[in-house]
This record gives C-alpha cells, sequence and structure tokens, in this order.
C-alpha cells in the first residue's frame, strides 16, 4: 500500500502535463485548438507545411519553437536549402560519383557525406535530390554481379528503399517528392531509342511499389540537352529541357502517371538556361543580350500558366554588375540552383570556383567559398 506522500506525489504527477502535450498553464477550456494539439499531432501538421511557413510558426509561442527546433523533431519537418552536395562527376552520364562532399551555404549541422548506412556504400552514383530525399544508384547488392538497382534514401534519418528493376535501359533517372502533398515519392526513367530520342518514360510510385511505363505523347521527338540536364518536380509534373527535331530548345512536362504530356518553348528562345523551382513557381534563368545597347543581362523569368505558356520577366540585371565583364564567358561559370524560398541564385565563376550567391531583392553579390575541384557536379 502506498504512503500518503507517495499518494500524494502520484496525484500531483497526475496533473503535470504529459511530455507529448503543450505546456501552456492555461485551462483546457480558454485554450484554442493549436495549443490542445499534441507534440506528435503539431509535428505532424507542420511536416506538411512549406519550409518558410515553418520559419513564421516559430514565432507563434515558445512552446512551438521549442518544437520545431527539437533535434528529433527536425528529422520530420522541412528545412530550407541548406548547401550542395558535389564532386567528381561522370562528364558522359552526368551523374555524381562517391565520394561525394558537401558544402554547406547556412548555418547547420555538419553533413556525413560517407552514406555507411547504404549497403555497398564504397560505390554509389548520386543522381538526383528533392525535397531532403536522395536517389542512388547502388552496385553489387543483389546476388548478381555488376547489376546495378536504385536506392531511394534520407541522409537525415538514414533510412533507405530498394527499388525493383524498371526492366528498362536507361541512364537518366530523376526523383520527385513534395513532403507537402504526399508522403511518396516517384522516380523516372527517360528511355532512350538509338538515335538519343526519348521513346517514353518509366516511373516508380512507392505507393504501389511498381513501375509503370508509357510510350511518348509529345506532339514531337525530343532528346535531352548535351548540357547538364537539370530536372524540376513541381505540381506533381517532372519539367526539364529538350532539343526537338527542329533543333529548337523547349521544357518537355510529363505526371506522375504519364497520362499528361505538355512541351512549350523556352521564354525568348534563350538557349542553355536554368531551370529550377521557387516560390511555388517554375523559374528559368539565363543571360540575354540587350536588343538596345548590346549589353548582356542575367534574365530570371517565371512560368505564370501552364495552359496559356505565358512567361513573365521576375529580374534583369547587367552582367558587369554581377561578373565584372560585359559578357558571360567565364571560365568555372556554372548554374548551381535558386533559392526554393526566396530570391537568392548560386552560381559558380572563376578558375576557382567560387561559389556565389546573388540577392536579386537587394541586387547584392556574396562570396561563400571556393571549391576548388577540377570536375564537379551538384545537386
Amino acid at each position: 500500500m502506498a504512503s500518503p506522500a507517495e499518494s500524494s506525489r502520484r496525484r500531483e504527477e497526475d496533473r503535470t502535463p504529459s511530455p507529448s502535450r503543450s505546456s501552456s498553464s492555461r485551462p483546457s477550456k480558454c485554450r484554442t485548438a493549436a495549443e490542445r494539439l499534441t507534440d506528435d499531432l503539431l509535428v505532424e501538421v507542420l511536416s506538411r507545411v512549406p519550409a518558410k511557413s515553418l520559419c513564421r510558426f516559430k514565432c507563434v509561442s515558445n512552446h512551438w519553437l521549442s518544437v520545431i527546433d527539437h533535434p528529433d523533431h527536425r528529422k520530420k519537418l522541412p528545412q530550407t536549402l541548406t548547401g550542395f552536395f558535389h564532386g567528381s562527376s561522370n562528364l558522359e552520364d552526368w551523374i555524381l560519383e562517391s565520394p561525394v562532399l558537401f558544402t554547406s551555404v547556412s548555418p547547420s549541422p555538419p553533413m556525413d557525406t560517407s552514406f555507411a548506412f547504404l549497403p555497398n556504400h564504397q560505390q554509389f552514383d548520386l543522381l538526383d535530390s528533392c525535397y531532403g530525399l536522395l536517389l542512388c544508384r547502388l552496385y553489387n547488392v543483389s546476388a548478381e554481379v555488376g547489376k546495378c538497382h536504385y536506392v531511394v534514401c534520407n541522409p537525415a534519418t538514414e533510412k533507405w528503399v530498394l527499388l525493383p528493376d524498371s526492366g528498362q535501359d536507361s541512364v537518366n533517372a530523376c526523383l520527385g517528392f513534395n513532403p507537402a502533398l504526399s508522403s511518396h515519392f516517384h522516380v523516372f526513367e527517360l528511355v532512350e531509342e538509338q538515335d538519343n530520342y526519348i521513346s517514353g518514360v518509366a516511373v516508380y510510385s512507392s505507393e504501389t511499389g511498381v513501375w509503370v511505363y508509357k510510350e511518348n505523347r509529345w506532339n514531337k521527338r525530343v532528346m535531352l540537352i548535351e548540357l547538364q540536364p537539370s530536372f524540376v518536380f513541381l505540381n506533381g509534373y517532372l519539367h526539364f529541357q529538350v532539343d526537338g527535331h527542329d533543333f529548337s530548345r523547349y521544357l518537355a512536362v510529363v505526371d506522375t502517371d504519364g497520362e499528361t504530356w505538355m512541351n512549350f518553348s523556352v521564354p525568348g528562345g534563350l538557349l542553355n538556361g536554368f531551370i529550377q523551382h521557387s516560390q511555388g513557381r517554375l523559374h528559368y534563368a539565363n543571360f540575354q543580350r540587350d536588343e538596345h545597347g548590346g549589353v548582356f543581362r542575367l534574365v530570371v523569368y517565371v512560368l505564370e500558366n501552364y495552359q496559356s505558356k505565358e512567361w513573365t520577366l521576375k529580374h534583369s540585371v547587367e552582367t558587369s554588375y554581377i561578373l565584372g565583364r560585359t559578357d558571360y564567358c567565364i571560365d568555372g561559370f556554372d548554374w548551381i540552383a535558386i533559392h526554393p524560398e526566396c530570391n537568392l541564385i548560386f552560381f559558380t565563376i572563376g578558375q576557382e570556383l567560387k561559389l556565389m550567391c546573388y540577392n536579386m531583392d537587394r541586387r547584392q553579390l556574396k562570396v561563400i567559398c571556393n571549391l576548388e575541384v577540377q570536375y564537379i557536379f551538384y545537386f
């Protein structure tokens, strides 16, 4: 039988808020619906909002701030851009070969790039990344010697999934994932003919666990651009640049079901541009000569409407202002990324491969670091 002191202590413990509930001291009848959420439910809700909104929610209360910043919860919540994977690249297939490096562009814990949690991690190719998930190609993880397999992993949680064989012979694979819409991911394989034209697309769904192949339904024959291709998954569609048989540059679009196929011209007929998604919209960055003075400008366009295929000029600045010269033919120049939540453009420049950040709002240029790698590829 418990003593009076133990009974009193137990009654006191029963009145102590559970660690999984809000620490608000207000009476339950006076609390808002948000205050009555358990921490587990709160994390589940917050895991589906954009990273920019998550930053704002830190101001709701001290309790919300502690929940969002808790190390165990950070692995489940969306994070803004922290840095880039890079290293030596297979320039023929445009893949990142192990070992890989990681360069941070914001305050964050060091990133372990050994990928020791993966089987046979000593030899793998990093193919794509999307909202914290990575698509890799691993070798010799099955009884078939020399056979490679796709693996989708989360380096923050060290969880990984081995995908079944698609049955296709393809070197161009990319990842589609948006945790704000679904916990499931998709992997796309662009299947090419012998003449390098795309014959179809195979799509893997983590929800069904199977691959589905659909033949090309674009209204023209297209092939991937020869330069480093960039793939963008946005609004349930995969976007990538292609060259048509008419020698024109297009943007090809296909959905996760392989039922919707679109293609439309890039803005202003510009070639060798760079596509990214930022703030929920598709962006296209490139260099363009001024029609009047012959001055080169860095221009950024935004796709406003898929139906009208209308691009709107978002930003324009003379190259002399950001590159120190009137053209853009500079050794080591390469597009890296457009920040997913704000108006920042990342690129490298010079033989030292300076990693630069250009702020479109403030029109300011910042040097982040020197990468100093001869052959480099980024995710």
